[in-house]
C-alpha cells in the first residue's frame, strides 16, 4: 500500500511527453521594421507641435522685450505675444487699439516649412497597400495647426475682419504641407493630372520664383542706394544693442513682404504705403510713413528713371520660363497646342502671384496707413498679360521648333528607306541578270553536248 505522503504518480496513459524544437534563426535581412508611430499620430503631432513651435518663438520674443524694461506685466506680454502669433496665422488682430490685419509673412513662411516637413515624415508612414493619399495627409496635419489657431482666436474675441485672407493662408499652408507628404512619397502635385497640364504646377512655380527673385534684386538693389537712408533711421530709433536686435527680428518677419511687394515694382504695377502713396517704376509719391529702417530703401520722390523700366523684363523671363517648363517633356504636340499651353502657363502663374500679393497686404491702422501693399488691380493686369503673351510667344517658338525638327527627322527617314527601296531594286536586277546569263550558258552547253552513236 502506497504511502498518503508519497507523491502521486500518474498512470501510464496520463503521462504527456514535452517536446522541445528549435526553430531556425532568424536572419537580418528578413525581420520586418515595424514602426510604432501611425500616420494620424505623426500628421496631428506634427500639426500640434507646429503650432506649439510659432507660439513660443512669437511670445518668446515678445518676452524678451518686456524684460527690457516694458511697465507692463507679463500677462499683457504674453497677450500680445499670442496676438501677435494669431497674425502670423493670417487672422486679423487688435494691437494697442489699432486693428492689424498685415500678415507677417517670415512668421507664415516659418510655420509653412514646420508643416512641410511634419506632412514628410507623416506620409512616409502610411502603409505601402494602403489608400491614404498625400493629400488627406496633409489635411489631417493643416488642421491640426488651424484648430488652435482658430480655438484661440475665438476665445481672445477677435472679430473676423477678413476670413478670406485667413483661408488663403491656411490655403498656402495646405499647399506646403501637401508638398512635403508628396515629396515623402515620391508623388509630387501633378503628377496624376492629365498629360497636357502635368507640367502646369512646375511651370508656375519656376515663373513665380523668378519674380521673386526679381523682388529680391529691387529690393537688395534698394538697400545698396540708400544704405545711408537706412543708417539714419536706425540710429534715430536709439534702441541700444538689444533693441537693435529685435528690431532685427520684426524686419525678417515681413521681409517676405517686402520681396514680394518689390516683385510688383518689378512688373510694373509698384505699391502703395498708406492712403495716396504710390511706389512704382514710373513714378514715386511717399507721404508719412513709420521710421522703420527697412523703408529707407524706397527710391526718392518724383518721376522714375527711364533705367527702372528695365524691370519689365522680368516678367518676360517668367513667362517664357513658365512656357519652357510646361513643355519641357517634349512631346508631340500642334503648333497652336503649344502656343495655348505656353500662354496658359504663364496666365496662371500671373493669377498666383496676384493672388499671393493680396495675402501679403494689409492694414495698419484704420487711418493713415491702410492698404499697404501691392497695388492689386495694375498687378492682376501687369501679371497676367506680360506672362502670358510671353508664354504665348515661347509656345509658338517651342512648338515650330519641334515641328521644324519632326519634318526634318521625317524627311531623312523617307531618304533612308528610299536610298533603301532602291539598293534592294538593284539587288533584284542583279539577281535577276545573273539568272538569266546562267540559263544561257545552261542552253549552250546543252546544245553542244556529243550525240552517242
Amino acid at each position: 500500500m502506497a504511502s498518503l505522503t508519497s507523491p502521486r504518480r500518474p498512470d501510464t496513459s496520463e503521462r504527456h511527453r514535452l517536446v522541445l524544437e528549435a526553430s531556425e534563426a532568424v536572419r537580418e535581412d528578413d525581420r520586418t521594421d515595424v514602426d510604432p508611430v501611425s500616420w494620424p499620430v505623426a500628421a496631428v503631432v506634427g500639426g500640434l507641435a507646429t503650432a506649439a513651435a510659432g507660439w513660443v518663438l512669437v511670445s518668446g520674443l515678445v518676452v524678451l522685450g518686456w524684460l527690457m524694461g516694458d511697465d507692463a506685466g507679463l500677462p499683457a506680454a504674453l497677450e500680445l505675444g499670442t496676438r501677435l502669433w494669431l497674425l502670423g496665422g493670417g487672422v486679423p488682430v487688435g494691437v494697442g487699439g489699432l486693428d492689424v490685419s498685415l500678415v507677417p509673412w517670415g512668421l507664415t513662411a516659418v510655420t509653412a516649412a514646420l508643416l512641410w516637413r511634419f506632412g514628410a515624415y507623416a506620409s512616409r508612414r502610411v502603409a505601402p497597400a494602403g489608400s491614404t493619399g498625400p493629400l488627406v495627409v496633409a489635411l489631417v496635419v493643416t488642421l491640426a495647426y488651424a484648430l488652435p489657431v482658430l480655438g484661440t482666436a475665438v476665445f481672445l474675441g477677435e472679430p473676423w475682419r477678413a476670413p478670406g485672407r485667413w483661408a488663403a493662408v491656411v490655403l498656402v499652408l495646405l499647399l506646403a504641407a501637401r508638398v512635403g507628404a508628396g515629396r515623402g512619397v515620391g508623388r509630387p502635385v501633378g503628377s496624376t493630372w492629365p498629360v497636357a497640364v502635368a507640367g502646369l504646377p512646375r511651370a508656375v512655380a519656376g515663373a513665380v520664383g523668378v519674380l521673386l527673385l526679381a523682388g529680391v534684386a529691387v529690393l537688395v538693389l534698394g538697400l545698396v542706394t540708400g544704405w545711408d537712408r537706412v543708417v539714419d533711421l536706425n540710429d534715430a530709433l536709439r534702441a541700444g544693442s538689444a533693441g537693435t536686435a529685435l528690431l532685427v527680428v520684426l524686419q525678417a518677419c515681413v521681409l517676405p513682404n517686402a520681396v514680394v511687394w518689390s516683385g510688383s515694382y518689378a512688373l510694373g504695377a509698384g505699391f502703395s504705403l498708406g492712403n495716396g502713396s504710390v511706389v512704382a517704376p514710373a513714378a514715386t509719391s511717399i507721404g508719412v510713413l513709420p521710421g522703420l529702417p527697412l523703408l529707407g530703401a524706397l527710391p526718392a520722390e518724383g518721376p522714375g528713371s527711364t533705367l527702372q523700366l528695365w524691370w519689365l523684363v522680368c516678367g518676360a523671363v517668367a513667362g517664357a520660363l513658365a512656357a519652357w517648363l510646361v513643355l519641357r517633356d517634349g512631346g508631340t504636340r500642334r503648333i497652336d497646342l503649344s502656343t495655348l499651353l505656353g500662354g496658359l502657363a504663364g496666365v496662371v502663374a500671373g493669377l498666383v502671384f496676384t493672388g499671393l500679393a493680396w495675402t501679403t497686404s494689409g492694414d495698419l491702422g484704420s487711418v493713415r496707413l491702410t492698404g499697404l501693399g501691392p497695388r492689386l488691380l495694375p498687378l492682376l493686369v501687369m501679371s497676367t498679360t506680360t506672362l502670358g503673351l510671353s508664354g504665348v510667344i515661347t509656345g509658338a517658338v517651342v512648338g515650330i521648333v519641334r515641328h521644324l525638327g519632326r519634318l526634318a527627322a521625317g524627311t531623312a527617314e523617307a531618304t533612308d528607306d528610299g536610298a533603301d527601296v532602291v539598293d534592294a531594286e538593284d539587288r533584284a536586277d542583279l539577281e535577276q541578270t545573273e539568272v538569266v546569263g546562267r540559263t544561257g550558258v545552261d542552253d549552250a552547253t546543252e546544245e553542244t553536248q556529243e550525240i552517242p552513236r
